[in-house]
């Protein structure tokens, strides 16, 4: 085993104890092994948690109990009688995940094992400031709760992913890009106030991120989910830990993920901050679309400050490239590929990552560049190739990445809350 892996498993082997103090912390992780690991025994929980198999027993009763847990089985191992298996009871909890987005309103409703029980889309209202999109919010999960056929009190909180910069302390954004009329809005208050629920707010490139490892978890894996919506940004997991940066101190707003000015190409345009070739000059959607009217491909007139507009336009320069052949919007979204790849590569050499993974609103029309270019491109240039290479790969959760990430969140902070809070070795 290389220092690098043992480390990592040190790190993310957490351990229950047998101090009645900290019994609910126990329940949580119980619960949560679990979730990730269905049809897990008692036994089994034993060895992975380390505490006596009387703990573990009215543990799994009082999971049981609650209606959180089932019984899924039983398994013969050895001699003796068939040990019970467990699993999560799915309709146990429900979490609503929204992400609010310049060109759309996206919600899911996640069971508790994490699986999309219902999911809609609409419009984001035009008129300027956030009262109108509050509304359609309200109405949008009432109507979503009604066609799931889920009762309200089963919902353990809402998760908002929303463009940022974000005040993580107080729930709220501040001046949101392309949401006119949006200043200093305090989420977290507002929909706690009028939903009556438990609200949480993250930046949806890192709830991204936080939907991708609970989606699929893979013990202790350091990412990086390269976010592409409006604008480029980045959600890092480092040691199965999502990062927040210094955003969550009094006073300060997260920046973390403003991957605005690395590098995408050496020898492009000079940024405002001095650099050339910066992402936020570079890469942007937006500029993309009006380099391609500029060439021909698109036509003239589009309005590239209405995320509307930028994405049926993506699409159709992606249909252009890959449907019709055409030399240019082939051009163009393959130096748009090779950008990405460039700011991955440096991400990945930084934190040594294990994966890089690409979602967003805009991802399908960068897919089919990406994944034919970015993989080969990162590991070329990634020092620690030798030891390891860095799996490129496009989101496993689709186009309600935002969305998912944030009810991924909600349930995390709610009912598998402990684990990500205190350790016991």
């Amino acid at each position: 085993m290389t220092p690098r892996s043992l480390g990592t498993t040190e790190r993310s082997a957490r351990r229950g104890t047998n101090l009645p103090r900290v019994a609910e912390y126990n329940q949580v992780l119980v619960l949560d092994l679990i979730r990730r690991s269905p049809g897990t025994s008692r036994s089994d929980l034993v060895q992975r948690t380390g505490l006596t198999m009387q703990t573990l027993s009215n543990i799994c009763q009082r999971l049981v109990a609650a209606g959180l847990i089932r019984e899924s089985g039983r398994v013969r191992s050895g001699v003796g009688a068939p040990r019970i298996v467990y699993e999560v009871e799915p309709t146990g909890r429900y979490s609503l995940g929204l992400h609010i987005d310049p060109a759309r309103l996206s919600l899911v409703l996640l069971d508790l094992a994490g699986s999309s029980v219902h999911s809609s889309t609409v419009a984001t209202p035009e008129s300027p400031g956030p009262s109108h999109v509050f509304d359609l919010i309200e109405e949008q999960i009432g109507a979503l709760l009604t066609e799931a056929a889920v009762a309200p009190e089963l919902v353990a909180a809402l998760g908002v992913a929303t463009p940022g910069p974000l005040d993580v302390e107080h729930g709220a954004v501040v001046g949101p890009p392309l949401l006119p009329g949006w200043g200093h809005v305090h989420l977290r208050e507002q929909l706690a106030q009028r939903l009556a629920l438990t609200v949480v707010v993250e930046k949806d490139s890192t709830a991204a991120a936080i939907g991708e490892v609970w989606a699929a978890p893979r013990e202790a894996e350091n990412l990086a989910f390269l976010y592409l919506g409006t604008g480029v940004s980045a959600g890092l997991v480092l040691d199965g830990q999502v990062l927040r940066g210094s955003g969550s101190a009094a006073g300060r707003l997260s920046h973390l993920g403003n991957i605005g000015h690395l590098t995408a190409d050496p020898d492009g345009e000079r940024c405002a901050c001095g650099g050339r070739g910066c992402v936020a000059v570079a890469s942007l959607p937006a500029g993309i679309v009006e380099a391609a009217i500029a060439r021909g491909v698109l036509p003239e007139g589009a309005d590239t400050r209405d995320a509307r507009v930028v994405e049926a336009s993506l699409a159709e320069l992606s249909r252009r490239a890959e449907a019709d052949g055409d030399p240019v919007a082939t051009e163009l979204l393959e130096v748009a590929a090779r950008g990405f790849a460039r700011v991955g590569m440096q991400l990945a050499n930084l934190l040594d990552l294990d994966s890089i993974v690409l979602g967003g609103p805009q991802w399908p029309a960068f897919a089919p560049a990406c994944l034919r270019l970015v993989p080969g491109l990162v590991n070329e240039q990634y020092v620690a190739r030798a030891d390891h290479e860095v799996e490129v790969r496009g989101t496993a959760i689709g186009g309600h990445v935002g969305a998912v990430g944030a009810a991924s969140l909600a349930m995390s902070e709610t009912i598998f809350d402990a684990p990500g809070q205190l350790y016991l070795g």
